[in-house]
């Protein structure tokens, strides 16, 4: 099971945009062009300085919902029909301890349970952090001001990005509690998404820009970028070595917007096509080489698809704006409803969508990533204080 990060109010939230704002999908809303102010993004109001590029996000504009289907009175009037609320998965949401009760964030979880992401620190910056039986743990930085954990394998390595004395940000592995900088990797700056296996895989800039998106992907010490067209991603990689990522994501200056979902292994790249519109977009990969992410439709609406290796097939919910964003060996997939803001999961790829609950005082919510005993990450927001982000985890 590997993935990326789903929602734009994560972008917002961990700010770290290192000069090119993280993709999306098509019109990739809240992203800004280079050189422009960047723009405010629905929540939360807390946003730390902008130095890092979280997990490329896919949270679609919200569309309208479909019109109800009408019905036939026995008198022969049409009368609206209201489509069945989404059920509630059964589950517990637990609020994971933050530092000094700021923000925090969770982005991954591995077999063993330990659970790694960032979290605020004092002056409102983010620091990269783990959660082990409970307890949380500060992983420090390159001596900038800035951190996040992206993603924790089974042995226990820890990959994301952190700030330099000199504020460029480099990709990073922790091992043994023991920060590694990975390097800027030709680029401007780099961030490590994902690791499994002996891999890690990532993204670096060549220019300030989503066109300036290399992916690449990390064997032991020797590094190689994925041949790949301009604007990819590499978000998620499993134990077999088969990455999954995205490739032409433009700026806001340059459409129409072409971005596809890929798999690349080996030296192959192969897209995955779309489910009828221009664009889609991989998240996860399970260690089957089963995928999930999202996609346009031919109808011009925004879905959550499954790859089975061969197929990509729509995932069935209510949701009229849903991101898929992990899927696990037992083919639990979890997302987002882009719509309400509310944390979701398909039980299995042929069954319908339901909502996560959300702790008491949390008004919205995000999953990240699942592990294969089914534990699930990510945060929730608070009304009070300040429409706070607190990682979570559903149980």
């Amino acid at each position: 099971m590997r993935t990326r990060m789903a929602s734009t109010a994560l972008a917002v939230a961990v700010g770290m945009v290192v000069a090119g704002a993280p993709p999306a999908v098509a019109n990739r809303p809240g992203d800004r062009p280079p050189g422009t102010a960047r723009p405010t993004r629905p929540k939360p109001t807390v946003v730390p300085s902008p130095t890092f590029s979280p997990r490329p996000t896919t949270t679609p504009t919200p569309t309208a919902a479909p019109t109800p289907t009408p019905t036939v009175s026995p008198t022969g009037t049409p009368t609206a029909t209201t489509p069945a609320p989404m059920p509630t998965a059964k589950r517990t949401a637990v609020v994971l301890p933050s530092l000094d009760g700021r923000g925090s964030i969770a982005y991954d979880v591995n077999t063993a349970g330990v659970v790694v992401g960032a979290a605020e620190v004092a002056g409102g910056y983010w620091h990269a952090v783990r959660w082990v039986d409970g307890r949380i743990e500060n992983l420090g930085t390159l001596g900038g001001p800035n951190s996040q954990a992206q993603a924790i394998d089974e042995r226990g390595r820890i990959v994301g990005t952190a700030q330099a004395a000199d504020g460029s940000s480099h990709a990073v592995a922790w091992v043994d509690g023991k920060i590694q900088d990975l390097g800027l990797t030709g680029g401007i700056f780099s961030i490590a998404y994902d690791t499994a296996g002996d891999r890690v895989v990532g993204v670096y800039h060549v220019t300030d820009s989503f066109s300036g998106r290399r992916a690449f992907v990390r064997t032991g010490n020797t590094e190689i970028t994925i041949d790949a067209p301009p604007g990819a991603s590499a978000l998620a990689v499993n134990e077999a070595g088969t990455v999954a990522g995205t490739y032409g994501y433009k700026d806001w200056t340059d459409p129409p917007f072409v971005n596809q979902a890929f798999v690349w292994r080996d030296g192959v790249l192969r897209s995955l096509g779309t489910l009828g519109g221009p664009t889609s977009d991989a998240t996860g990969i399970n260690d089957l080489g089963q995928v999930v992410g999202t996609s346009w439709t031919a109808d011009g609406r925004f879905a959550a698809f499954f790859w089975d290796g061969t197929t990509m097939r729509r995932l069935a919910t209510a949701s009229a704006s849903p991101t898929a964003q992990a899927v696990n060996d037992s083919g639990l997939v979890i997302g987002t409803d882009g719509t309400d803001g509310r944390a979701m999961i398909w039980p299995s790829p042929t069954a319908a969508s339901q909502l996560l609950p959300l702790p008491d005082g949390a008004g919205s919510s995000v999953a990240i990533n699942v592990n294969d005993s089914g534990l699930i990450v990510g945060h929730v927001s608070f009304t009070s204080p300040n429409s706070q982000l607190r990682a979570v985890v559903w149980r």
